[in-house]
């Protein structure tokens, strides 16, 4: 019996990971779910099996990548050091390393092809996998006094995370899964999150 699900279990997941580099790679439209059975070797109607179409197919896609980006975020967090800078760094660093080099296409395709009801649902996945762990940052930042009272200057913690992560989507490099230039990249969105665009001082320099 264990070994049954196990087997189920696997091609569920096999069927999730090819669809995701096709999806990915090619967009929506261009994926076929007969593309996706064949490269798994199976057919279409055990594809089927497991998901009832290839929309329900594409959700599980990202849902699934969405959920792995909350506990790779969520770990960093709660590893960190106490220094906010370092943290946002870090977390920042791993998106931009992580993140679909398609992403524009994937904004597109949940755009046009989704339901309003799957719209939501993935909406409600971004928002705790990506905005609320950055977020919490921000929110320790303030209770331990290393960002300034969001009263007095309006630094609040979802709409800082909310713009951290446009500034992230609206990275297009090619070259961004390069580890020097994400490192490049992720030092200075945290540096403009956290201190604008002034010039730093010559001790925080150091």
């Amino acid at each position: 019996m264990n070994n049954q699900f196990d087997h189920i279990n696997n091609s569920h997941q096999k069927i999730v990971e090819v669809a995701r580099d096709l999806f990915m790679k090619m967009g929506y439209r261009a994926v076929s779910t007969r593309k996706i059975a064949e490269i798994c070797g199976i057919t279409q109607p055990t594809l089927y099996h497991h998901f009832k179409n290839k929309k329900a197919l594409y959700v599980e896609v990202l849902k699934t990548e969405l959920f792995k980006m909350q506990i790779a975020l969520r770990k960093i967090i709660n590893t960190c050091s106490d220094d906010i800078e370092e943290c946002l760094f870090q977390v920042t660093y791993h998106i931009l390393i992580n993140k679909p080099t398609s992403m524009g296409q994937m904004f597109h395709d949940i755009e046009k092809e989704l339901g309003e009801e799957d719209k939501k649902e993935i909406d409600k996945c971004w928002i705790e996998s990506y905005q609320l762990p950055i977020a919490s940052i921000f929110e320790r930042g303030i209770k331990e006094g290393q960002i300034r009272n969001p009263v007095e200057f309006g630094s609040y913690p979802i709409p800082s995370a909310y713009l951290l992560l446009n500034l992230i989507s609206s990275n297009n490099r090619e070259d961004q899964s390069q580890e020097h230039i994400a490192k490049e990249q992720a030092r200075f969105y945290t540096n403009v999150l956290l201190y604008g665009l002034a010039p730093l001082s010559k001790e925080k320099r150091k």
